[in-house]
């Protein structure tokens, strides 16, 4: 069966808020003049009873894992509110290129869009300020079959556990790549591409606080568990 043809997997939901955990490779949206698979198109077919679902926040193509809508206009307006103060706290899982040598770093690195590419952005020193603070959960190896020639191969990598303080487009990724540990599967950061079945980047806890209620705290499952040895 296609993944992407598969149940979107519902992490949390109330009267307010539907939390879905992302497949990777699948767009938030549908666009004009594509038939590929979205989020949008899987939740239309999947809940037909769900008049709308508001997005309120952005996860990139290639990242899986905690998607936050909301079920109508008010908690719209509330997630986007704090979306834009940055009261939200977010935690990502990555597995990245090379063992790091220390357990946790604090990156703080300007961000703006590249110059000479029209996606990648950069580090660039009068970009828009990003801090992220970047701790190891484990070092291992990750063995795995390259998808165009089938040849085996083992790498080191170093799984790790990212709290971004800003929220600059594609600015994990940049910091990552900053430390010399881009992340495997980053076909536009790594300098020698891991061409593997996916980019190892994964939206792994979430925590609203909402006003007149407890924080909303969402946490998905690690899709990396079983993959480093």
């Amino acid at each position: 069966m296609d993944r992407l043809n598969q149940p979107i997997p519902v992490i949390y939901r109330d009267e307010d808020w539907f939390i879905v955990n992302k497949p990777y490779d699948c767009r938030i949206q549908d666009y004009p003049n594509t038939t590929d698979t979205s989020v949008q198109t899987i939740l239309k077919d999947q809940f037909p009873d769900i008049p709308k679902f508001r997005n309120v926040h952005q996860l990139d193509y290639a990242t899986s894992g905690i998607f936050v809508l909301a079920l109508n206009k008010k908690a719209a307006a509330a997630a986007s509110k704090l979306f834009r103060e940055r009261t939200v706290k977010k935690t990502y899982l990555a597995l990245v290129n090379g063992h790091l040598k220390d357990d946790e770093y604090f990156v703080d690195q300007p961000i703006d869009d590249d110059p000479d590419h029209e996606f990648r952005m950069a580090i660039i020193s009068s970009g828009k300020p990003a801090q992220t603070i970047v701790k190891v959960v484990r070092r291992g190896y990750y063995h795995y079959k390259e998808e165009k020639t089938g040849i085996e191969k083992t790498i080191p990598v170093t799984q790790v556990n990212l709290s971004p303080i800003s929220g600059r487009r594609h600015q994990l990724r940049l910091h990552l790549k900053y430390l010399g540990h881009p992340i495997v599967g980053d076909f536009n950061y790594e300098e020698v591409y891991t061409d593997t079945y996916r980019m190892m980047l994964h939206a792994y806890q979430i925590i609203l606080p909402l006003p007149g209620r407890d924080e909303l705290k969402v946490i998905a499952d690690d899709p990396f568990i079983d993959l480093v040895k």
